[in-house]
């Protein structure tokens, strides 16, 4: 049951474009959801602020987040070959990865506008931020405890701490 007055979470799909199909959306609010589903070979260009951005089941898609500030959440789910350009000032608190391949998010400065980059069951995820390219390897685990994602955080030099996500049942032993 909602609040009266609370029209709840807004959410603006962007699905099955044509190939070499240029999108521009713009949300409608900043507490808005972008959803980008079943799109191969084209670009999505987001002009301001989201509360969530998420690409699923795409193919060579470039989606470049501009004008704005943050964007709280941005998932890529089963897809392969996407590039997330993120212009300067524009910033991600989370970035999730899961079951994807070729994944590359472009910054200016990896410190200010990535805070958390997690991914799992992922091959070649890789941040580029001015000309230099980190890849996100995996890191290996202890053999008594289930690693089911990575993180890894910039750190002022330019690089990037990465570490499993342990977890022991439900537990997460390292968060």
């Amino acid at each position: 049951m909602a609040l009266p007055g609370f029209a709840g979470p807004r959410r603006q799909t962007i699905q099955d474009l044509e190939p070499g199909t240029t999108e521009e959306v713009s949300s409608r609010c900043p507490n808005e959801s972008i959803y980008i589903l079943n799109c191969k070979d084209c670009t999505v260009n987001i002009n301001n602020r989201t509360a969530k951005i998420s690409a699923e089941n795409c193919t060579n898609v470039t989606i470049r987040v501009k004008l704005s500030p943050l964007t709280s959440f941005c998932e890529i789910l089963n897809s392969d070959t996407v590039h997330l350009h993120l212009e300067e000032g524009v910033s991600i608190s989370t970035m999730m990865v899961d079951q994807a391949d070729n994944i590359t998010i472009h910054v200016v400065n990896s410190q200010e506008q990535l805070e958390k980059v997690w991914w799992h069951k992922v091959s070649n995820v890789q941040v580029e931020c001015g000309g230099v390219y980190h890849l996100l390897d995996k890191v290996e685990g202890h053999n008594k405890i289930q690693i089911f994602q990575h993180v890894c955080k910039p750190l002022p030099d330019g690089t990037f701490s990465k570490e499993p996500v342990l977890r022991e049942g439900d537990h997460v032993l390292n968060e």
